[in-house]
């Protein structure tokens, strides 16, 4: 797969980010959950843009109250997702049906058992 460089980048930021990846990926599976690869990409990217001197748009004060809703976010132990994310939508919210309702809906019957594999001599 091909890597897609922002513009900015110069060959040493390329070589810079090539290297961070590396050696992110030696880590998936071990000390990073395969799930969370994304991250490994993000970080190389912040942190060429740090070394470059780029930054956010947020001043210090926004960047502490955005750490802040963050923190108070992951405290709680119960996240609701806004029910207008799913106006307009025609498929259902996952929330609304129950357990009972998600069992129903994936419990495999077989058509036809077969008893001979099922009967265990002593």
């Amino acid at each position: 797969m091909k890597t897609i460089y922002p513009d900015n980048y110069t060959e040493e930021d390329k070589a810079m980010y090539d290297d961070m990846m590396m050696r992110g990926d030696a880590l998936i599976g071990k000390k990073v959950n395969k799930m969370e690869a994304f991250l490994i990409d993000l970080a190389a990217r912040m942190t060429i843009n740090q070394v470059k001197g780029l930054s956010s748009t947020l001043s210090k004060e926004e960047m502490e109250s955005v750490r802040l809703q963050h923190k108070n976010a992951m405290s709680q132990l119960i996240h609701e997702t806004p029910d207008d994310i799913w106006k307009g939508r025609e498929d259902e919210h996952p929330l609304n049906k129950t357990i009972e309702e998600y069992y129903q809906d994936n419990i495999v019957k077989p058509d036809i058992l077969d008893t001979d594999r099922h009967i265990v001599e002593c």
